[in-house]
């Protein structure tokens, strides 16, 4: 499960990747954020957060799974 990097459109090409990476960095920032500085806790930027991670760690498990399968067939 080796990811080729030299590529620059490899998070292009995996929409829930690119969507994870944003909802997580936008959301899960502004969480940490103000958790951090005002001691705040918006379940909102939390949920979005998650949601995010949960893309992010989907989109990578089921992407190669998806690869082993098909080269199976073949």
């Amino acid at each position: 499960m080796e990811m080729d990097v030299s590529n620059k459109s490899w998070i292009m090409k995996n929409p829930a990747l690119h969507f994870g990476l944003l909802f997580f960095l936008i959301f899960g920032g502004q969480f940490v954020i103000r958790y951090i500085r005002d001691n705040d806790f918006y379940i909102l930027h939390f949920i979005f957060g998650v949601l995010g991670l949960l893309a992010i760690i989907i989109s990578l498990v089921i992407k190669p799974m998806d690869k082993k399968k098909t080269e199976e067939h073949l």
